[in-house]
């Protein structure tokens, strides 16, 4: 269940301008609760109200009984009450709902920019964790000044093994500690296997939401790529461009890589799932958002456009590249365009969020309380994928490749599908390679900043 574009509501007011679809939550738990101009006790009541107006889950009866006598000064902190109140955590409301901070909010959704070191990353050795790669570099970051690069290996951080601080706070707390100006010094092993220490600084990263795209020439087929990292604002341009060159190639097939796009903005979602099949569908249903039953005078329905300039119109097939952190509003394109063209996924299984937030401002709107409050489901009404959209060819992530290159497995099997029309064999694919990671990756944890819980970034 995806969501309608980033909703901010007001108190009173129901204003569509800010709804998300976020892999497992998208925010940043504001800390030091004692830091805002209002009390803690004004905050967990604005928590308690608007759950109890606008969430998704309150026609299930085990969340009325939640409410049923329920005071909310009983618990120490917001985000201890948002903990109760969330709907069978380990089955649907997996961290979705979250408190962040309104800067937090717009600096990565409306900016496209995080304070960190500038690298994603990866255990590969489920559930030992103790062989931690980097997945992606963020070009113009700290890290990529130092030179880091996809396939390496974080051996110890200020001094400690991995498994020594997987067996302590855990690698997330190390990682997301401190602020712009924050400095550790990382212990790093190449794809040669040389090691290098250098000290990294965080400062503030500028996403670049599609860092490379590919025409390739297949069985005498035009086949467009795109790595798409992540759903915010500013990728909306890019998209438009690199469609535009898509469809002066004449591209017939695509491939979409989302591997690490755990959500973000829907508005960006349907940009994306008009420009694949905006002409293939044109006037059908892209998707249906469906709130509460208190609140099903906001449901609404999308439906497909042909107008803009970069809408394909050869398109034969789309295949997505997915894994384990491929969600929300990545997993609501692909459900959109499965009852209307030929889709195909390969890598693995993704994360599995059908659901999406809203925006809530308050507290002099310092702090705003995204919670779950709308399902999206497709022209055929199918939606609730919670235990994620399955593939229809396995393949590794292999982080000895860039992303791009044709002799990476997952594009290598994406690749092969559209000429073949059948899977390829992972017996033979090299390592280092990712594996499939159940609902998210394990350095995602609730309540994490957008950057980590949407990209796996810090």
């Amino acid at each position: 269940m995806g969501g309608r574009r980033l909703v901010r509501i007001g108190w009173a007011l129901f204003a569509a301008c800010a709804i998300v679809g976020c892999g497992g939550g998208s925010g940043q738990s504001p800390g030091n609760v004692n830091a805002f101009s209002c009390s803690i006790g004004v905050q967990r009541q604005a928590i308690h109200d608007i759950m109890l107006e606008w969430y998704f889950f309150n026609d299930e009866l085990e969340q009325q009984q939640k409410y049923a006598g329920l005071d909310p000064a009983t618990f120490a902190t917001p985000d201890d009450l948002l903990a109760f109140l969330r709907y069978r955590p380990e089955q649907f409301d997996r961290g979705f709902s979250f408190i962040t901070t309104t800067l937090a909010d717009s600096q990565f959704f409306g900016e496209g920019q995080f304070v960190g070191f500038g690298f994603g990353s990866k255990f590969v050795d489920s559930p030992l964790n103790a062989d931690l790669r980097l997945t992606q570099v963020f070009p113009g970051s700290s890290a990529a000044s130092v030179g880091f690069a996809r396939g390496h290996r974080i051996v110890m951080i200020d001094g400690r093994t991995i498994a020594e601080i997987g067996q302590a706070e855990g690698v997330g707390a190390v990682l997301s500690a401190g602020g712009d100006g924050f400095t550790r010094t990382f212990l790093m092993r190449d794809l040669l296997g040389g090691d290098f220490e250098v000290a990294v600084t965080k400062a503030l990263v500028t996403i670049d939401p599609i860092p490379s795209t590919a025409v390739f020439d297949v069985a005498g087929a035009k086949v467009g790529y795109v790595d798409f990292r992540t759903f915010i604002s500013t990728a909306n341009a890019e998209l438009d461009l690199a469609f535009a060159q898509f469809e002066s190639q004449h591209v017939s097939a695509l491939i979409v890589d989302l591997r690490y796009n755990g959500g973000g903005l829907v508005s960006t979602a349907e940009q994306l799932a008009n420009l694949i099949g905006g002409i293939i569908a044109v006037d059908q249903v892209l998707s249906e958002t469906l709130f509460n039953s208190a609140k099903s005078a906001f449901d609404s329905i999308v439906r497909f456009r042909d107008d803009l300039p970069g809408s394909l119109s050869l398109l034969r097939q789309v295949v997505f590249i997915t894994t384990g952190s491929s969600a929300s509003a990545s997993e609501l394109v692909i459900n959109a365009l499965l009852p209307h063209t030929v889709v195909t996924l390969v890598g693995s299984d993704t994360f599995g969020k059908p659901v999406g937030q809203s925006g809530f401002p308050y507290c002099n709107d310092e702090l705003l309380f995204r919670p779950v409050t709308f399902e999206t489901v497709n022209a055929l009404r199918e939606g609730q994928y919670f235990d994620g959209l399955g593939v229809t060819c396995a393949a590794t992530d292999e982080l000895q490749f860039a992303l791009g290159d044709r002799e990476e497995a997952s594009l290598a099997a994406a690749l092969g599908f559209i000429e073949t029309g059948m899977c390829a064999s992972i017996a033979l694919q090299s390592k280092p390679s990712a594996p499939a990671a159940r609902h998210q990756d394990l350095l995602r944890e609730p309540g994490a900043p957008a950057a980590q819980r949407l990209l796996g970034a810090y």
